[in-house]
């Protein structure tokens, strides 16, 4: 079926591994969601085309591949909500992509958010509920011009930066609930903040500049330095 472009498969009993093969089609939407997947996701998934990408409500485990922070702008929204994935958010998150909903929820993801985060200005909804992750969230994160929503309840957060305040007059969702917040209502009692999860986890962090160039403005740039060389 070499012209498909849609493919939806959702709200099914299909199982099994996820064939790698799918990530090199010419898809614009792929729906896998709501069935009973399992293994790890493809290591290939950063050469995926689409626009959307739909992995929520299966059993898959692993990290989520290094390559997902190096697909292309046409990316838009993708779920991995309610699997089994473990270990970091990969580093390269945002670098090149446009993407406006990114959801990691009801997960076992752990470590420290990247902060190349904040290269998603398109992102209006960031959800990172539901799993075991640490650390403080950055201006760079809360700064996001477009952020509709920011959802990170249930974690293990210390606390987060003075931009991050001001969400809540932003007219932001922003629900930090159930973490390890110093004067913050509702978190979690402090015996379950005396251990973080994943405090051994070493996520590999890129070094960068601030403010970090994106990748996106990278490519511009080389293509416009690119240009001029080759003038006469």
């Amino acid at each position: 079926m070499p012209s498909l472009i849609y493919l939806d498969l959702r709200f099914n009993y299909f199982s099994g591994t996820i064939p790698q093969e799918l990530f090199y089609k010419n898809l614009d939407a792929l729906f896998l969601n709501n069935n009973q997947f399992e293994g790890e996701i493809p290591q290939n998934l950063g050469n995926s085309p689409a626009s959307v990408i739909n992995l929520a409500n299966n059993k898959l485990s692993g990290n989520i591949p290094a390559s997902f922070g190096f697909m292309g702008s046409k990316l838009k929204e993708i779920l991995f909500l309610n699997n089994q994935l473990t270990g970091c958010i990969p580093e390269g998150v945002g670098l090149f992509t446009e993407i406006q909903v990114l959801d990691v929820s009801y997960n076992t993801l752990m470590g420290h958010v990247p902060d190349t985060l904040s290269c998603l200005q398109d992102i209006q909804v960031l959800n990172l509920a539901h799993n075991k992750l640490s650390g403080e969230l950055s201006d760079v994160i809360c700064s996001l011009r477009s952020l509709a929503n920011l959802t990170v309840a249930y974690n293990f957060f210390s606390g987060f930066s003075q931009q991050c305040s001001r969400l809540f007059f932003r007219n932001v969702g922003f629900d930090v609930s159930l973490n390890c917040i110093p004067g913050r209502d509702m978190q979690r009692p402090q015996p379950e903040c005396s251990v973080i999860p994943g405090g051994s986890l070493s996520c590999l962090r890129i070094p960068t500049p601030k403010p970090l160039v994106c990748g996106s403005l990278a490519v511009s740039a080389s293509k416009h330095t690119n240009s001029t060389s080759s003038s006469p």
